[in-house]
Protein backbone atom coordinates (compact mmCIF):
# COMPACT_ATOMS: atom_id res chain seq x y z
CA UNK A 1 0.00 0.00 0.00
CA UNK A 2 1.47 3.25 -0.82
CA UNK A 3 1.74 6.02 1.73
CA UNK A 4 0.85 9.54 1.81
CA UNK A 5 4.56 10.80 0.31
CA UNK A 6 4.05 8.28 -3.14
CA UNK A 7 0.79 9.53 -3.19
CA UNK A 8 1.46 13.27 -3.24
CA UNK A 9 4.43 12.97 -5.24
CA UNK A 10 2.89 10.71 -7.95
CA UNK A 11 -0.34 13.37 -7.83
CA UNK A 12 2.62 16.31 -8.49
CA UNK A 13 4.36 14.39 -11.04
CA UNK A 14 1.32 13.85 -13.16
CA UNK A 15 0.36 17.77 -12.51
CA UNK A 16 3.73 19.12 -13.64
CA UNK A 17 3.62 17.16 -16.56
CA UNK A 18 0.18 18.27 -17.53
CA UNK A 19 1.33 21.96 -17.16
CA UNK A 20 4.18 21.99 -19.46
CA UNK A 21 3.75 23.40 -22.45
CA UNK A 22 3.70 20.88 -25.37
CA UNK A 23 6.34 21.85 -28.52
CA UNK A 24 4.63 23.32 -31.38
CA UNK A 25 4.48 20.95 -34.30
CA UNK A 26 6.00 21.97 -37.30
CA UNK A 27 3.99 23.37 -40.40
CA UNK A 28 6.79 23.81 -42.44
CA UNK A 29 9.84 22.53 -43.95
CA UNK A 30 11.05 24.12 -46.90
CA UNK A 31 14.26 26.05 -47.20
CA UNK A 32 12.82 28.91 -48.54
CA UNK A 33 9.60 29.61 -46.48
CA UNK A 34 8.50 32.25 -49.35
CA UNK A 35 8.37 29.58 -52.11
CA UNK A 36 5.98 27.29 -49.89
CA UNK A 37 3.45 25.67 -51.83
CA UNK A 38 0.94 25.85 -48.98
CA UNK A 39 2.44 29.12 -47.63
CA UNK A 40 3.99 28.15 -44.59
CA UNK A 41 1.49 24.70 -44.37
CA UNK A 42 3.29 22.23 -46.23
CA UNK A 43 3.80 19.60 -43.67
CA UNK A 44 0.41 19.15 -43.07
CA UNK A 45 -0.96 15.59 -43.75
CA UNK A 46 -4.58 13.42 -44.45
CA UNK A 47 -5.58 15.98 -46.68
CA UNK A 48 -7.73 16.97 -50.04
CA UNK A 49 -5.54 19.64 -52.18
CA UNK A 50 -6.65 21.25 -55.26
CA UNK A 51 -3.92 22.81 -57.54
CA UNK A 52 -5.38 25.48 -60.06
CA UNK A 53 -3.36 25.47 -63.46
CA UNK A 54 -3.24 29.16 -65.04
CA UNK A 55 -2.31 29.62 -68.34
CA UNK A 56 -3.31 32.42 -70.18
CA UNK A 57 -7.05 33.13 -70.36
CA UNK A 58 -7.92 29.38 -69.30
CA UNK A 59 -7.71 28.36 -65.03
CA UNK A 60 -8.29 24.33 -64.97
CA UNK A 61 -8.17 22.56 -61.42
CA UNK A 62 -6.87 19.06 -60.38
CA UNK A 63 -8.53 17.69 -57.16
CA UNK A 64 -5.64 15.03 -55.24
CA UNK A 65 -5.15 13.16 -51.65
CA UNK A 66 -2.09 12.96 -49.62
CA UNK A 67 -2.67 10.13 -46.94
CA UNK A 68 0.69 11.18 -45.62
CA UNK A 69 2.30 14.76 -45.72
CA UNK A 70 1.79 17.18 -48.37
CA UNK A 71 4.71 17.53 -48.83
CA UNK A 72 5.87 14.31 -50.09
CA UNK A 73 2.78 14.38 -52.20
CA UNK A 74 3.84 17.69 -53.88
CA UNK A 75 7.78 16.28 -54.03
CA UNK A 76 6.05 13.53 -56.60
CA UNK A 77 3.77 16.06 -58.60
CA UNK A 78 7.32 18.10 -59.09
CA UNK A 79 8.84 14.82 -59.91
CA UNK A 80 6.72 14.30 -62.76
CA UNK A 81 6.56 17.73 -63.74
CA UNK A 82 10.35 18.00 -64.00
CA UNK A 83 10.93 14.42 -66.03
CA UNK A 84 8.95 13.53 -69.11
CA UNK A 85 9.50 9.95 -68.56
CA UNK A 86 7.09 10.24 -65.59
CA UNK A 87 4.64 12.38 -67.55
CA UNK A 88 1.97 9.69 -67.54
CA UNK A 89 1.99 9.43 -63.37
CA UNK A 90 -1.32 12.16 -63.13
CA UNK A 91 -3.78 14.02 -65.07
CA UNK A 92 -2.09 17.19 -63.81
CA UNK A 93 1.24 16.35 -65.34
CA UNK A 94 -0.27 15.23 -68.45
CA UNK A 95 -1.85 18.44 -68.56
CA UNK A 96 0.95 20.12 -67.97
CA UNK A 97 3.13 18.16 -70.68
CA UNK A 98 0.56 19.44 -73.13
CA UNK A 99 1.36 22.82 -72.09
CA UNK A 100 4.95 22.52 -72.81
CA UNK A 101 5.09 21.20 -75.90
CA UNK A 102 2.85 23.90 -77.29
CA UNK A 103 5.17 26.13 -75.65
CA UNK A 104 2.73 27.51 -72.93
CA UNK A 105 3.22 29.60 -69.68
CA UNK A 106 1.33 28.56 -66.53
CA UNK A 107 1.22 28.89 -62.88
CA UNK A 108 0.30 26.13 -60.23
CA UNK A 109 -1.66 27.39 -56.89
CA UNK A 110 -2.35 24.86 -54.19
CA UNK A 111 -4.55 25.06 -52.11
CA UNK A 112 -6.03 22.21 -49.26
CA UNK A 113 -9.48 21.62 -49.70
CA UNK A 114 -10.12 19.63 -46.66
CA UNK A 115 -8.36 17.64 -44.15
CA UNK A 116 -9.96 14.12 -43.18
CA UNK A 117 -8.13 10.57 -41.92
CA UNK A 118 -7.75 7.27 -43.26
CA UNK A 119 -9.87 5.66 -40.68
CA UNK A 120 -12.02 3.05 -42.53
CA UNK A 121 -16.01 3.14 -42.98
CA UNK A 122 -18.47 0.73 -43.26
CA UNK A 123 -19.11 1.21 -46.97
CA UNK A 124 -14.89 -0.24 -46.80
CA UNK A 125 -14.07 2.94 -48.08
CA UNK A 126 -11.75 5.43 -45.86
CA UNK A 127 -13.03 9.23 -45.32
CA UNK A 128 -10.26 10.60 -47.07
CA UNK A 129 -10.87 8.74 -50.27
CA UNK A 130 -14.65 9.95 -50.06
CA UNK A 131 -13.53 13.46 -49.40
CA UNK A 132 -11.75 13.86 -52.70
CA UNK A 133 -14.52 12.07 -54.51
CA UNK A 134 -16.99 14.66 -53.53
CA UNK A 135 -14.74 17.60 -53.69
CA UNK A 136 -13.81 16.33 -57.48
CA UNK A 137 -17.84 15.67 -57.89
CA UNK A 138 -18.43 19.41 -56.33
CA UNK A 139 -16.15 21.29 -59.04
CA UNK A 140 -17.56 20.40 -62.31
CA UNK A 141 -16.28 22.49 -64.36
CA UNK A 142 -12.58 23.30 -65.24
CA UNK A 143 -11.52 19.92 -63.90
CA UNK A 144 -8.53 17.63 -65.18
CA UNK A 145 -9.13 14.57 -62.57
CA UNK A 146 -10.86 11.86 -65.21
CA UNK A 147 -14.75 10.77 -63.80
CA UNK A 148 -13.32 7.07 -63.56
CA UNK A 149 -11.87 8.14 -60.23
CA UNK A 150 -15.11 8.32 -59.04
CA UNK A 151 -15.78 4.95 -59.21
CA UNK A 152 -12.45 3.99 -57.88
CA UNK A 153 -11.92 1.62 -55.02
CA UNK A 154 -9.99 2.93 -51.79
CA UNK A 155 -6.01 2.96 -52.41
CA UNK A 156 -5.56 3.02 -49.03
CA UNK A 157 -6.41 -1.12 -49.23
CA UNK A 158 -5.96 -2.60 -45.71
CA UNK A 159 -3.61 0.46 -44.47
CA UNK A 160 -5.95 0.27 -41.06
CA UNK A 161 -7.43 -2.74 -40.84
CA UNK A 162 -6.48 -4.58 -38.19
CA UNK A 163 -3.85 -7.70 -38.62
CA UNK A 164 -4.99 -11.31 -38.97
CA UNK A 165 -3.32 -13.39 -35.95
CA UNK A 166 -0.80 -15.42 -36.47
CA UNK A 167 -1.76 -18.22 -34.72
CA UNK A 168 -0.10 -21.96 -35.16
CA UNK A 169 -1.81 -24.52 -36.32
CA UNK A 170 -1.90 -27.68 -34.57
CA UNK A 171 -0.45 -30.45 -36.51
Amino acid sequence: MKNMKQIIKSHNAGVMKKSKPEPQAKTCNCRQKDKCPLRGKCVVADVVYKATVNSGELSVSYVGLASGPFKTRYNNHTKSLRNEKYEKETELSKYIWGLKRKNKTYSIYWEILKQSNTMKRESGQCNLCVEEKLEIINLKEGIINKRNELISTCRHGNKRKKAPSRAKKKK
